[in-house]
């Protein structure tokens, strides 16, 4: 692991110490148009230097809780997206341990397939839910099959489609809209609140692994991304589903696609540290 400069904010315990660590994968694989991702986990680490580390709103504080960064997965310089993402597998497997609460910056939505493929083997029962503009199942894309166009598609190959759910989708390929995996809720048929509400019993019952894209926001609110779609979430909407999650038993997550390189104000980072900061002290609050 590459160390962070600097860490994301309040993590000041050694790896040893943690129960919950941060880390990043710097991935950016086969991208058409808005580069960048492979920065996020940088973004979002500054961007965090400038929101306070506590809730109001949960009356906890991040200062509280057994917070590591460990850094960054190195990945081989130029190698295909499956040898990085190998090498950020392997990484992860040599630190991680059940019982330990990981959460993953970004990079592009591929490196979640890493984490998933690495957590799986020791969560049986593990289910994934994608809050995100875009479905991610691809076959293919660009003549690549470990892409972020792909990413929800390997990870149904990994778990299996009826251990995936997919909320918040306005845009996509036709073809993935016509081939509509079994838990599938499109924002143009059901709000992503109402859409988590509605599935909230059956995900308390499974490990949950959370990945969010940050792209389910409205671009006005993060604009640092590589496939920006109007009509996303709000900031306090996103941050409401986060502790609608609360009642579920997470065991990982991640947010990913921050690319500041498209966003010279910033506050892609800065939005996505709060929804980050609201997840931590939700989810594993209680934790010490």
């Amino acid at each position: 692991m590459r160390p962070a400069a600097p860490p994301f904010i309040a993590c000041r315990r050694s790896p040893a110490e943690a129960r919950i660590v941060l880390f990043g994968i710097p991935f950016e694989g086969r991208v058409n148009l808005r580069k960048g991702a492979h920065d996020g986990p940088r973004d979002v680490r500054l961007a965090s230097d400038s929101i306070e580390t506590y809730s109001p709103a949960l009356r906890r504080d991040l200062e509280d809780l057994p917070l590591a960064d460990l850094g960054d997965c190195e990945l081989p310089d130029g190698a295909p997206p499956r040898e990085q993402l190998d090498a950020a597998r392997r990484a992860i497997a040599a630190w991680w341990r059940p019982g330990l609460l990981p959460f993953m910056l970004g990079g592009d939505h591929t490196a979640t397939v890493a984490v998933v493929e690495a957590l799986a083997p020791a969560v049986p029962d593990l289910h994934v839910l994608q809050l995100d503009a875009h479905p991610d199942t691809r076959p293919e894309f660009l003549g690549e099959r470990w892409n972020y166009a792909s990413a929800m598609a390997r990870v149904m190959e990994r778990l299996g489609p009826e251990r995936v759910w997919q909320v918040g989708m306005r845009t996509g390929a036709r073809e993935e809209f016509a081939r509509r995996p079994p838990h599938f809720f499109p924002a143009h048929e059901v709000h992503p609140i109402q859409a988590v509400t509605r599935i909230l019993a059956e995900l308390e019952r499974h490990p949950l692994y959370v990945t969010i894209d940050i792209d389910v926001l409205d671009p006005a609110e993060a604009p640092g991304t590589g496939a920006p779609e109007p009509g996303g979430l709000r900031v306090p909407e996103l941050v409401q589903i986060v502790r609608l999650l609360g009642r579920c038993r997470v065991v990982g997550a991640d947010l990913v696609e921050v690319a500041h390189a498209w966003d010279p104000s910033g506050r892609t980072g800065i939005a996505a540290a709060v929804v980050i900061r609201e997840a931590l002290l939700t989810w594993w609050g209680d934790v010490r």
